[in-house]
Formats: structure tokens, C-alpha cells, sequence
């Protein structure tokens, strides 16, 4: 008789194949004396680190109307990713990631004595899933199918004044829009009180096709939606980064701010 050995159900059951990512950069001082702008990924090159701790994406620029804005970007990039080694994977990761951000607000207020300042978009992506929190007023956007979508919201006194004006029942975005320091930031990192974050509770399921933008206001406040789409359509993350650079550049601004932009591209 014949010995027939039966292997487990289990062994046909193929490993579902996982979303890869590129990434790109670009920085730039522009017209500003100093670069306050600070960036960084964390596991980018490495796909095992990325399957077992996701990967991490921050950018954050520094305040120049107060002290030492490029010092307190760099450490607060420094203490986020110290945050996010040692987050719990199998837990919440948007209570992680959004208590990872109050923490280091408080740290760098008393690291800073207060007198120092930035904004941040902090992006995790673990599992094909995306979290996010961002504070002040730099930009993340959602490439997909072509759209781009803006998924954080400004914190400035414009967009404070704009909610309260829609709470008394004026939507009309122009007084707010004209208000004498309509862009000082509402929120930012280091204040030591962030009355609140623009934070997603929920993580968006990322696609194949989908790209990642996190840009300064160098950036974002510079080029249209169109044309960050059309820097976007490049081969590589890098390329669109490029792009996004010379755009800026042949403008030739006057008062050029830092700008910086991260590309995360998702494919197969």
C-alpha cells in the first residue's frame, strides 16, 4: 500500500504579499539665514524593521520668531523616534502616538525654558495602515488615484477665528482670512500645553499607488495642488522631491522660508 502523507492545511496557505515602500526628500534654506527645518525616516531602508516596527516618517520646522528653532526641531525628531522604538505594537498605536507627542511638548518646554518652538507632522505607518499627528501649521497629503487630498488641517489664529466665526453662524472666511496675525501658529511643539493635536483615531488603510507628502509651509504654502501633482507624476519619490525643489527655486521669492518635503511612494 501506498504511503500518502497529507501535509497540513496550513502549508498551502500562502503569505499575502505586503505593500513596499520608496521614499524621497529634499531640503532647502531658501531665503532665511539659518535652516530650521528638520526631517527624518526611521527604517526606510529596511524591510524587515519595517514588518515587525513599521515605518516612521517625521518632519518638523522650527519657529525663527523664537530661540533656537533649529535645535528645538532636531530634538524633538530625536525624542519622537525614541518614542516610537519603544511603542507597544500589539496596542493602540493612535493613543501611543498622539501621548509620544504631548510627552515630548513637555520636554522640549522644559528642555527650551519655553522659548523655543515647531511644528510637526509625525506619520507611522505599520501594517499597510497609516496614523498621523500633526501640530502647527506644516502639511500632509494623500496622493491617490491621481487626487491629492490634505489630511491635516492648519493651526494657526486664522483657522481658530474661522471655527468660531462658523459656531456663531458666519461663514464667510474672509475676516478671519484678513485678521491682523491671522498665521501665528494656535498650537505648536514646545509650548508645554497642547490644547489639541490634528490626530487620525482611526488609521487609513494604505494602497498600492497611494504617495505620502509631508512638506514644510516653504512647500505647501508655495506650490498649488496641481503642481505638487504634477511633481508627484515623476518616476521616483526622489525625483518628485527634485521637482518640487526647482519649482520653488525658479520662483525666486524674496522671502523664500526653509522648505522641506518627504515623498513616501506605495507599491508592489
Amino acid at each position: 500500500m501506498q504511503d500518502r502523507t497529507v501535509q497540513p492545511a496550513n502549508d498551502f496557505i500562502r503569505s499575502r504579499r505586503l505593500l513596499s515602500y520608496q521614499v524621497g526628500n529634499m531640503q532647502n534654506q531658501g531665503g532665511r539665514e539659518y535652516q530650521e527645518d528638520s526631517f527624518c525616516f526611521v527604517n526606510a531602508t529596511d524591510v524587515t524593521e519595517i514588518k515587525t516596527q513599521g515605518l516612521l516618517a517625521l518632519l518638523a520646522d522650527g519657529m525663527g520668531g523664537l530661540e533656537d528653532g533649529k535645535a528645538v526641531s532636531e530634538t524633538a525628531l530625536q525624542l519622537l523616534r525614541e518614542e516610537f522604538l519603544a511603542m507597544d505594537r500589539g496596542g493602540n498605536l493612535a493613543e501611543q502616538l498622539m501621548t509620544a507627542v504631548r510627552r515630548t511638548d513637555e520636554s522640549l518646554f522644559y528642555r527650551f525654558s519655553g522659548r523655543g518652538g515647531t511644528t510637526l507632522v509625525a506619520c507611522l505607518i505599520y501594517r499597510e495602515k497609516l496614523w498621523f499627528a500633526c501640530v502647527g501649521d506644516s502639511y500632509l497629503y494623500l496622493q491617490r488615484e491621481g487626487e491629492l487630498t490634505r489630511l491635516n488641517a492648519e493651526q494657526n489664529q486664522c483657522h481658530t477665528q474661522y471655527a468660531e466665526q462658523i459656531v456663531q453662524g458666519n461663514l464667510d472666511p474672509r475676516a478671519a482670512n484678513e485678521a491682523d496675525g491671522a498665521q501665528r501658529l494656535s498650537e505648536f511643539m514646545g509650548s508645554g500645553q497642547i490644547g489639541e493635536m490634528d490626530a487620525s483615531r482611526r488609521p487609513l488603510i494604505l494602497r498600492a499607488g497611494d504617495q505620502l507628502l509631508l512638506c514644510s509651509d516653504g512647500v505647501g504654502g508655495v506650490l498649488n495642488q496641481q503642481e505638487l501633482c504634477d511633481c508627484l507624476a515623476k518616476p521616483t519619490p526622489m525625483q518628485a522631491c527634485q521637482e518640487m525643489e526647482r519649482e520653488i527655486v525658479c520662483r525666486n521669492r524674496a522671502y523664500q522660508d526653509n522648505f522641506t518635503a518627504m515623498v513616501i511612494r506605495c507599491g508592489y
